[in-house]
Parts: C-alpha cells; sequence; structure tokens
C-alpha cells in the first residue's frame, strides 16, 4: 500500500516537472516571437528610408539635406520608428544614420523590449548609384 503512494506522488512529480518545462518552453518562445516582430519591423522600416533616398534626388547635397536629423523627412520616417520599435524616445535608442562622400548609406536602428534588459539593433549599409 505505501509503494503504490510513493509511485503515485513520483508520477505526479514527473508530470510537474514535465507540465513546468513546457511553461518554460512556451515563454521561451513567445519571447523569441517578439524579438523576431521586433526584427522584421526594424528591417520594414530601415528598407522604408533607403526607398525615400532612392525615390528622390540622389545627389549628395540633396541626400544630406534630405535626411539631416532636423528634416522633416527625416522627421517624419523618425517618428514611425519611434511608433513602432519600442524603447525609442527623444532621448534614447535613437537611429543613426551616415552619409558618406560616397553615397554609402549606414543605417543603425535600436531597441529595447520592456522586459528585455538587452538592448537589439539592426545596421543596414547600402550605397546609392543613379
Amino acid at each position: 500500500m505505501g509503494s503504490a503512494l510513493i509511485e503515485s506522488l513520483l508520477a505526479v512529480l514527473v508530470f510537474s516537472v514535465g507540465l513546468l518545462s513546457l511553461l518554460a518552453l512556451l515563454t521561451a518562445t513567445l519571447k523569441e516571437s517578439d524579438n523576431a516582430r521586433y526584427r522584421s519591423e526594424a528591417s520594414l522600416l530601415a528598407t522604408d528610408l533607403v526607398s525615400r533616398m532612392w525615390s528622390g534626388e540622389r545627389s549628395l547635397p540633396s541626400l544630406r539635406q534630405r535626411f539631416d536629423p532636423l528634416a522633416d523627412e527625416y522627421q517624419r520616417w523618425l517618428q514611425r520608428v519611434q511608433s513602432t520599435l519600442p524603447g525609442v524616445t527623444e532621448n534614447k535608442n535613437l537611429p543613426a544614420l551616415h552619409i558618406d562622400d560616397e553615397r554609402i548609406i549606414t543605417l543603425t536602428l535600436h531597441w529595447q523590449i520592456p522586459s528585455d534588459t538587452q538592448q537589439h539593433q539592426l545596421v543596414v549599409v547600402t550605397r546609392l548609384t543613379d
């Protein structure tokens, strides 16, 4: 009679450990799903900015003027970034955009998920030609 009780308790213990492991796996899956979503959003935002560069005047002075951090076109794009990626504010995690003399564009997007202590980033490098 006592051995049946011990076997039952062990079965409950094994079942509980399995259930807790399954819950931990589900939690990790949800976290990675959020990470993948924000990586996709960052990629779309970077593609949007590069598309805006391609669609207008592509001379170096024009690019630097249109995509200066204070320019209207850049500010509209920045508002989309702030409303899409978590942790991007006026003071924190702002995108970094560099246009060199050969029209090589380097864009770095940063974001931080509230439940995560790690900052994430996406770096896009492209060259605009005529």
